[in-house]
């Protein structure tokens, strides 16, 4: 993409520079500062980042990686952009996924568990920012919906009344808990990370990490026929992504499971 240059991401089951975390100390953070030196003019907008990276294959960075990557942004001024499409509105257990890292973006973008189900979205900035717009400077023929808004406040006061966020961050340690245990049994499981109900199993064939792939999507539609509904993705077509409505029931959970127990049973 012209204008751009991009970070290697912070995978660790797959590192870009075969190093293992924490004696990494963090290198595709701190690859920050090569990448601005060398593959820009040192002049840079923004960097652009989700806080655990969905289409990629749920990878959810170290807990300290935001942490060395706001420094740097600090201090090359590059202000500092997170897409929370995904990760936004209790999904990882937080209000905001970019809150597990204790940093702060300069603007945010949001959508999707926005207003549940209606179409909306929008972004947020800190004040000098949002105060530098214009009339005309941002528009959207469909911005400001208000039904899509009412939609939203409501979905949002439901998530505050009830506590969505915690609910999301204890039933995901509960699934992932349970993986844990089936992983002990089926090698196919390489990996699993999130946070919340955003979750991710990796998938490979061998001690070398060969990607699973074909398997991953006979695993689905076996779990399709139990009535269970999976997202696949990742860079290698090889990652189990479990991201259920957030007012999933401990049951259903527990259902999800064993029907995955089977299925990984019959590979």
């Amino acid at each position: 993409m012209v204008g751009c240059a991009f970070l290697p991401a912070p995978y660790c089951y797959r590192c870009f520079f075969e190093l293992e975390y924490p004696k990494c100390q963090l290198r595709c953070a701190r690859a920050l500062e090569d990448i601005i030196r060398f593959n820009t003019y040192d002049n840079v907008a923004a960097f652009i980042a989700e806080p655990i990276l969905g289409e990629g294959g749920i990878i959810t960075p170290p807990d300290e990686y935001f942490l060395e990557i706001d420094k740097i942004l600090k201090k090359h001024d590059i202000l500092f952009v997170v897409d929370e499409v995904q990760t936004g509105f209790c999904r990882t257990g937080k209000m905001f996924g970019i809150e597990h890292y204790e940093v702060e973006p300069d603007i945010m973008a949001m959508a999707k568990g926005i207003a549940d189900g209606f179409p909306l979205s929008g972004f947020i900035a800190r004040e000098e920012i949002a105060d530098s717009f214009k009339p005309g400077d941002h528009l959207s023929t469909f911005g400001g919906n208000p039904v899509s808004c009412a939609a939203s406040l409501a979905n949002i006061e439901f998530m505050l009344e009830t506590e969505l966020a915690d609910q999301a961050l204890k039933k995901g340690e509960f699934v992932k808990k349970e993986l844990e245990r089936l992983a002990k049994r089926h090698k196919l499981i390489g990996e699993i990370r999130g946070k919340g109900l955003m979750i991710g199993i990796e998938l490979v064939r061998d001690s070398q990490k060969t990607p699973a792939n074909t398997e991953v999507s006979r695993i689905r539609d076996i779990c399709v026929d139990f009535g269970l509904l999976l997202g696949l993705g990742g860079v290698y077509g090889n990652i189990l992504r479990i991201q259920p409505p957030l007012v999933v029931s401990k049951g259903q959970l527990e259902e999800t499971i064993k029907i995955l127990d089977i299925a990984f049973s019959n590979i």
